[in-house]
């Protein structure tokens, strides 16, 4: 059993068909990410060696990945703006359950208008990728800003009540955050040096 992309080298998920990991799958069966010279049959470019452009959006860099999506900094042409653009894994070769769970999730965060929780501006099908696009944080998660020390104990709570009145707006609205970890917790630049 492959264990490696193919094409970069990544480590692939369990489910990774074709043994490529899912920024080059979604490189491969997207050719006009990369412009009309691209074609199946080549191997597909390393997923942060250029911009591409996805409809309104040049995607940048990853960001993240998960286990149902891919994550990308991108900016939005018409606005002139830096925001999220977040992906199915295996784009086009999605299963109809994955597109579901997608849906359901870009609803969930789309209905809530909170100033801790990420904005949903867009969500849609763009040559065969369900997408959603949100407000870019700029900043680490919160596993990233505790990986080297801890945080105060002053700190910590101020972090935690935040967290907590968030989590509880979305749970008055009958929204629960299936995968709420430190990774998921975006702590803005503004934030990161305060107190």
């Amino acid at each position: 059993m492959q264990t490696t992309c193919s094409a970069c080298g990544e480590e692939l998920p369990p489910d990774a068909p074709r043994g490529l990991c899912p920024a080059c799958l979604f490189q491969l069966d997207e050719p006009s990410l990369n412009g009309p010279s691209a074609n199946s049959a080549s191997a597909p470019a390393s997923p942060a060696s250029s911009t591409r452009r996805f409809g309104d959006y040049e995607l940048l860099d990853e960001t993240a990945r998960g286990g149902m999506g891919i994550v990308y900094r991108a900016r939005q042409v018409s606005l002139d703006r830096i925001v999220v653009v977040k992906m199915i894994l295996f784009g086009s070769l999605a299963s109809a359950e994955q597109v579901r769970r997608f849906r359901i999730e870009a609803s969930a965060a789309g209905s809530l208008q909170h100033p801790n929780i990420v904005t949903v501006h867009e969500v849609g099908l763009h040559e065969g990728q369900h997408f959603m696009v949100m407000d870019y944080v700029d900043g680490p998660n919160l596993s990233r800003l505790v990986q080297d020390q801890p945080l105060s104990a002053k700190k910590a709570a101020s972090y935690l009540k935040t967290i907590a009145e968030a989590v509880q707006f979305a749970h008055d609205r009958g929204i629960l955050h299936r995968d709420l970890k430190p990774s998921n917790v975006l702590i803005g630049s503004d934030e990161r040096d305060s107190g």
